[in-house]
């Protein structure tokens, strides 16, 4: 088991982070989430289209989990120890047994949103609001399989585990590819970095040529589009769960084809691309950061994405 290890940095950066898939949350349903280091409270409320949304987990009335035994009712949420009902902006609308409701009645909410399939949190440490956007993935609207779902709590912080997109070093030396990747970088309109390299990839007749293009979606999520032997999309999300851990979530998607070859290879592929993060996640969590790390030119650009990635953190650096 990793031991404790001391940061530099903040755990928790700012920006949307998935808490769920959508198809795991039904109309009505309820889940009980820790993130942040928070205990919070899901749910959809009952109708197809109904909104999720997310509170606070501990009823301020007398402290039970919301999530745990919690019941869905229209457009709020029942507590099961004395049945307060509160709705989606965190105002308690019904005491079944008192006359009168207290003006103080208030439980914390939390941003939600839904897009691509994901259900998404927003996370500020300051409490500003939400300031940009989850894309849609539009590559995948259609003509792409369904998502193969792969998660992994990982005991390592996200802003050093980020470097990981723009060392292309690592794949020869690490994952066992045939060379070290080129990597060229550019910010797209919207302001977030788009990172491409060409690399040799590995099959059982030899390598071929082949890219991975990544962009991302503020610090939670990313999309990662792998081209040369099966055309593959991995959506990555990853939520800190609390100081030292962060929830890691892969979603798999290749193009569809009735070739029973390309199938076989593709399987191969999705198999590769786990180990190639198992692999990584061994480093994770057993390396240190350096803030005044021993860089070479050819290393990549390791100190343009330490300065980007700090913008989207509240607090405090300690090497600054």
């Amino acid at each position: 088991m990793p031991q404790h290890r001391e940061y530099p940095f903040p755990a928790y950066p700012n920006g949307w982070f998935c808490v769920a898939y959508s198809d795991e949350l039904g109309p009505g349903a309820v889940q009980k989430l820790h993130y942040f280091g928070r205990e919070l409270v899901l749910f959809r409320e009952p109708s197809e289209a109904g909104a999720a949304r997310i509170l606070d987990a501990y009823c301020p009335h007398l402290g039970a989990h919301l999530g745990v035994g919690g019941t869905v009712e229209a457009d709020g949420i029942r507590c099961p120890f004395h049945a307060w009902k509160w709705n989606g902006e965190g105002r308690c609308v019904d005491i079944p047994y008192a006359k009168r409701i207290p003006p103080n009645a208030q439980i914390g909410t939390w941003p939600a949103c839904e897009r691509n399939g994901f259900v998404f949190i927003w996370h500020h440490a300051e409490g500003a609001a939400p300031d940009y956007e989850i894309p849609e993935i539009a590559e995948i609207a259609s003509g792409w399989t369904p998502f193969t779902k792969l998660e992994w709590t990982v005991t390592s912080r996200m802003y050093d585990m980020g470097e990981n997109a723009v060392d292309h070093v690592h794949f020869k030396y690490l994952h066992g590819a045939s060379g070290a990747p080129t990597n060229t970088q550019r910010l797209d309109e919207d302001g977030n970095l788009r990172n491409y390299s060409e690399m040799e990839m590995s099959t059982p007749k030899g390598p071929v040529p082949g890219s991975i293009e990544s962009r991302g979606a503020g610090p939670g999520m990313g999309v990662v589009h792998v081209k040369g032997v099966v055309e593959t999309i991995i959506v990555t999300k990853s939520t800190p769960i609390d100081d030292e851990t962060v929830h890691v979530r892969f979603s798999y998607t290749q193009k569809q084809t009735d070739d029973e070859r390309e199938l076989r290879i593709g399987k191969a592929m999705l198999r590769d691309l786990k180990k190639q993060m198992e692999q990584d996640i061994v480093i994770f969590e057993n390396k240190t950061y350096r803030t005044q790390p021993l860089l070479v030119p050819e290393d990549g650009p390791i100190a343009e994405y330490r300065r980007r990635a700090r913008k989207s953190y509240s607090g405090r650096f300690w090497d600054e």
